[in-house]
């Protein structure tokens, strides 16, 4: 390891990043250059939040807590960096540990000022021990990542319906229970149960991938907090007591990366679906509401991170380089200790395999990446109807849909079926009060992304889309086809996109689910076009 990769700084993270994502963009990355980029990011995590083996949180008071312990386990873990890692958890266990064997959360001005634990650092650092264990040959290490990891498992879990789930902490065992999505780490449940036998790890992986399904089929992008009841009941939640309105942050943005990471596809395909709802752009807001409206026009290098994990485990892998390229440049621009964590810890758990995880963007993606450069070649915007072409996966239902039915706006119509125009572009229905579906693509409640569309208005007054834009996450939409099946699906989030730059890698990306694609007009008229100048997009997913 040369002197110049030691004393690199945290804005020096990005440069770094960018430079390999530059070189690498098109093809596959050299192991040599995946394993330089993750040792660089890491270490300069460390060199700069590390001070005697307390991470310090810099940019938050100079306050500790055992999050970020973790965090400079796992990244010493990644720099293969037995020293800096010994010194952290040294510091850990003198100032954080408690007699049950968990961590302290916080700790301030020379004390612990909350006891209480935090499981996804407990969890991080059960990972990080055991692997430290088996990269330094140390049994004692090991040993210690499994009885932190038992801890967790004794303390901080609870059966239910669903199966076994992570818990925030041993505050939250009342039904219904508090619950994080971002906290669930499926690769740390692979290798701890690997290190210790434990037979809970296999259902806390399962019970996890059952929620995280769930609270998503309610609604498709991850909110920072949840409830689970004892009987398997989900619901959306604004904070960890329930309060507030359910919102996608700073927390929410690491479940996709940490299911990303998993080595078993349904939890990859968790991930995927993240890519749908995401809004495009190299201006991606730090924050969104729980339909992927912006919350703030602040940007930060976890919610770059987070797209690239989805974008990746769609098989979209140019598209997630470049996000990791924007999260290093965010690092570089704003540095701060979670920035600078994350910017290393995607790098270690999506481009290599250092974490004993399954990176996503790891060698050849040639293969992955297929459907999603199929995707990005559909037909351009027009300017009749701005309904872009996605394409059609075979399906395994081959009954037309002849019914659509939305209660929150009172459409209930038969469907028309639509085909593409001489100018490439799926043709608008004629009646103003008719709904369609394009018949070249996906059939609505087979997998992938179905389109249906309708006008918003016509030159006597509105049309059947015309409350289109009403519709909240949580509604519901229903496909009757010509075999008497029903297909059911529930609104996920709302997003108007501008037709001369319709987003199609972003609305009309494959999809591992059952989906759909409301689309109707939307923005201004205009007059010399005879046109709306925008769309508006509507997903809903499969219940």
């Amino acid at each position: 390891m040369t002197s110049a990769r030691r004393t690199l700084t945290a804005g020096a993270v990005a440069t770094v990043v960018a430079l390999t994502m530059a070189a690498c963009s098109t093809g596959t990355e050299p192991d040599s250059d995946t394993a330089d980029r993750t040792t660089a990011t890491a270490e300069a995590f460390l060199d700069t939040y590390v001070d005697g083996g307390r991470v310090v949180r810099t940019d938050q008071g100079g306050d500790t807590v055992s999050e970020g312990q973790a965090y400079g386990l796992l990244l010493a873990v990644a720099a293969d960096d037995q020293s800096r890692f010994d010194s952290i958890w040294d510091w850990t266990t003198t100032n954080l540990q408690r007699d049950d064997g968990l961590l302290a959360w916080q700790w301030k001005d020379g004390a612990v000022v909350d006891e209480q634990p935090a499981s996804d650092a407990d969890l991080d650092a059960a990972r990080a021990l055991v692997l430290a264990g088996d990269a330094f040959a140390r049994d004692d290490l090991r040993d210690q990542g499994v009885a932190l990891g038992a801890a967790v498992l004794d303390e901080m879990t609870a059966e239910t319906a669903l199966g076994r789930i992570l818990l925030p902490g041993p505050w939250a065992t009342a039904s219904p229970h508090a619950y994080n999505p971002s906290y669930a780490s499926p690769a740390a449940f692979d290798v701890l149960s690997r290190a210790s036998g434990d037979p809970r790890w296999e259902e806390l992986a399962a019970g996890s991938a059952a929620v995280t399904s769930a609270l998503m089929d309610a609604n498709t992008l991850p909110t920072n907090w949840a409830t689970v009841a004892d009987d398997g009941a989900v619901a959306l939640a604004g904070s960890a007591g329930g309060g507030g309105e359910p919102a996608y942050g700073y927390d929410a943005a690491r479940t996709t990366i940490r299911f990303a990471e998993s080595c078993r596809e349904d939890d990859r395909a968790l991930a995927a679906r993240v890519a749908a709802v995401l809004p495009g752009g190299e201006e991606l807001p730090a924050e969104l509401d729980a339909g992927a409206g912006a919350l703030t026009s602040d940007r930060h290098p976890v919610a770059y991170a987070a797209r690239a994990a989805a974008l990746a485990a769609s098989g979209r892998d140019d598209d997630a380089r470049a996000d990791l390229q924007r999260m290093a440049d965010t690092a570089a621009s704003t540095p701060t200790y979670y920035g600078a964590a994350w910017t290393a810890l995607a790098t270690a758990m999506l481009t290599d395999d250092v974490l004993d995880g399954c990176p996503a963007l790891a060698g050849d993606g040639a293969a992955a990446g297929a459907a999603g450069a199929e995707a990005a070649t559909a037909p351009g915007v027009g300017a009749a109807s701005g309904f872009q072409d996605p394409v059609a996966p075979a399906a395994a239902n081959t009954a037309a849909p002849v019914h659509i039915s939305i209660p929150a706006i009172g459409v209930d119509s038969d469907l028309i079926g639509l085909d593409r125009g001489a100018d490439g572009w799926i043709q608008s229905p004629r009646d103003y009060d008719a709904v369609g579906w394009y018949e070249k693509g996906v059939l609505p409640g087979e997998i992938g992304p179905a389109v249906i569309a309708g006008h918003v208005d016509s030159p006597t007054g509105p049309a059947v889309f015309f409350d289109l834009p009403r519709l909240t996450p949580g509604d519901t939409v229903s496909v009757r086809r010509a075999d008497g099946s029903t297909a059911d699906f529930v609104v996920t989030g709302l997003q108007t996109v501008e037709k001369n730059s319709f987003p199609t890698e972003s609305v009309y990306a494959p999809t591992p689910t059952p989906q759909l694609r409301l689309v109707t007009c939307a923005g201004a008229w205009d007059p010399a076009s005879g046109h709306y100048v925008d769309n508006l997009v509507v997903t809903a997913v499969a219940v």
